[in-house]
């Protein structure tokens, strides 16, 4: 009886490990992505090794993922901790076709019942088969390397060249208005807005600064990721702290002189 009854027990876990498999996407044959590396960024989205927070910035750190064939982007985002003495991060994929987040998951360890040592490669134990899943689910591909491109892109014996435009009040608290506005500049043919946010001062922000940091470019087709890094203001204020938005931008066509 003993003997049946484990038998039967194994035969449930190997049952519910196949039906977890088969719903998370992961099959025979496919691996779980790895966990990412770090992609040092440019500008105020490193720290100054010399300073407490780099200008006056806390910042995070960037972690891209992959590519689908049809314009998707994935990456891994760690958010500055203000003084939680806490562990963040937000797992994205992007279409940036239309630059709509197609999925997102924010992920915190600030209500744990007691304090543990997190980092990407715990959160990666707990949730990688998961994330995994999705990224199949977008058609994403994970790279081995990533080569961030700044300030320019060649491409078929053109400069391309991403510039950012900010124009915004702001009440030195959380109320902001104005634009933020992305292009991309080709040598050859002109220019293109590929991304604009608009901000009104009913709208709450915290909007400070912003700098383009480099570029991606995607291995399927002619398309790039516009790295930003954007400074809002810390929620007691000074230092502030960073975040990451994506712009997506074709490289052929679209331009105008």
């Amino acid at each position: 009886m003993q003997g049946t009854r484990t038998i039967r027990l194994l035969s449930l876990a190997l049952l519910l490990t196949a039906v977890f498999f088969v719903f998370s996407g992961i099959g025979r044959g496919q691996s779980i992505f790895r966990v990412p590396e770090r992609l040092r960024l440019n500008g105020i989205g490193e720290p100054d090794p010399n300073e407490e927070g780099h200008m006056g910035v806390i910042t995070g750190a960037f972690y891209p993922i992959g590519w689908s064939k049809d314009g998707k982007f994935a990456y891994l985002f760690e958010p500055p901790d203000e003084d939680c003495g806490c562990y963040f991060a937000e797992v994205v994929i992007q279409d940036l076709r239309s630059d709509k987040i197609v999925w997102k998951e924010r992920y915190s360890n600030a209500n744990a019942p007691e304090p543990t040592e997190e980092d990407r490669n715990t959160l990666w134990k707990k949730k990688g088969a998961e994330y995994t899943a999705r990224f199949r689910e977008q058609g994403i591909e994970q790279l081995d390397s990533f080569m961030l491109l700044h300030p320019s892109i060649n491409f078929e014996g053109d400069v391309l060249t991403p510039k950012i435009d900010i124009r915004i009040k702001t009440d030195g608290n959380f109320m902001v208005d104005g634009t933020v506005t992305v292009s991309m500049t080709s040598r050859k043919h002109g220019s293109k807005v590929v991304h604009r946010d608009i901000y009104r001062r009913r709208d709450t922000n915290g909007f400070r600064d912003a700098e383009i940091s480099g570029s991606l470019v995607s291995p399927f087709e002619p398309r790039a990721a516009i790295v930003i890094v954007e400074v809002v203001r810390g929620w007691e204020g000074p230092p502030n702290v960073m975040q990451i938005k994506i712009a997506g931008s074709t490289l052929a066509g679209g331009f105008r002189k």
